[in-house]
C-alpha cells in the first residue's frame, strides 16, 4: 500500500486492508521511511497474529545521532529475520549512513535482493545483488508528493530498465506512487498512479532463475580499452609523420612575403 509518513495506527489499519483485499498475500511491502525508527512492537505483533511476512522501511540507530536507512523484514513469528541498509544515501539530505555490506534474503520463495529507493539507480548496487544470486528485487521507495508527477514518472522508468537488463522481477512500492510490479522482461504487470494514497498493488512475483548481468558490463571495459589503444596509435603515428612548422609552410601555402612581393610588382 502507498503510505506517506503514516502513524503507527494507520499502518496497522493499512495491513488489515491489504489482507482483506488480497487474502492470499504472503509477503507485504511498504515504502521507505514508513517508520521513524525500528519496527514497532504492535506491527511485529500483527505479523505474528496474521502469520505474514512484512518488508517496511525504517531507521536503525547508528550512534552519535546518526542512523541507517533500513528495510526491515519481519517474519511470521514477529521477529526481524533480515534487514538491509541503503547503500547510497541521497546527497545533501539527511538520509542516514551508507551500508557497510549488501546481502540477500534467503526467503521462502528464493533469494531476494533489496534496493532502497535511490539504490536502484546505481549499477554498482544492483550488479552486486545479481552477482550474489538475486532472483528478485524488492524496492521500498520514498517519493514524496511535493516532488510532483514528473519526478515520479522519471523515477519509475529506472525499475523497468533494471528488470529488463537483468531479466529479474522487481516489486517497487513508493510512498506516493508510482508503485510497480514488473516482470523480468521489463513489462509492468501492475502499477499505481500518483499520488494514490492508501491504494493497494498486488500480484504474483515469480523469482527468476535466469537473472544475469547485461553484456555491456563486459563489453564496456573492452570498448574503453580499444578506444585508448586507438588514441595511442594515432598519437604515435602522427609524431612519426611530423607536423610542418609555420616557417616551412606547405606546398600550396601563400606566405606573407609572397603577398608583399606581388603587391610591389
Amino acid at each position: 500500500m502507498q503510505l506517506e509518513f503514516p502513524i503507527e495506527a494507520e499502518v496497522i489499519a493499512a495491513l488489515d486492508d491489504i489482507i482483506k483485499a488480497d487474502p492470499q498475500a504472503e509477503l507485504l511491502l511498504l515504502s521507505e521511511y514508513t517508520f521513524d525508527g525500528p519496527i514497532p512492537e504492535k506491527v511485529s505483533a500483527w505479523c505474528r497474529a496474521h502469520q505474514r511476512y512484512l518488508v517496511a522501511g525504517g531507521k536503525a540507530p547508528a550512534g552519535n545521532s546518526n542512523f541507517f536507512d533500513t528495510a526491515f523484514v519481519v517474519g511470521p513469528g514477529g521477529d526481524i529475520v533480515f534487514q538491509q541498509v541503503k547503500s547510497v544515501p541521497v546527497q545533501f539530505l539527511k538520509d542516514g549512513l551508507p551500508a557497510v555490506e549488501q546481502r540477500l534474503w534467503d526467503s521462502p520463495w528464493g533469494r531476494i535482493g533489496i534496493c532502497i529507493c535511490y539504490d536502484l539507480s546505481y549499477t554498482r548496487v544492483t550488479d552486486r545483488l545479481i552477482r550474489l544470486g538475486a532472483q528478485a528485487i524488492l524496492v521500498p521507495t520514498m517519493d514524496v508528493v511535493d516532488w510532483g508527477r514528473h519526478e515520479h514518472e522519471l523515477h519509475a522508468r529506472v525499475a523497468r530498465v533494471r528488470a529488463a537488463e537483468y531479466a529479474v522481477p522487481i516489486f517497487r512500492v513508493a510512498s506516493s506512487g508510482l508503485s510497480q510490479l514488473i516482470e523480468g522482461s521489463g513489462c509492468e504487470r501492475a502499477s499505481l498512479d500518483f499520488p494514490g494514497q492508501h491504494q493497494i498493488i498486488s500480484g504474483t512475483m515469480v523469482p527468476s532463475n535466469a537473472a544475469s548481468l547485461p553484456l555491456d558490463r563486459w563489453l564496456a571495459p573492452i570498448a574503453t580499452g580499444m578506444t585508448g589503444l586507438m588514441l595511442g596509435w594515432f598519437l604515435i603515428t602522427s609524431r612519426k609523420r611530423g607536423i610542418p612548422s609555420a616557417r616551412e609552410g606547405s606546398g600550396g601555402e601563400t606566405t606573407a612575403a609572397d603577398v608583399r612581393a606581388s603587391t610591389a610588382h
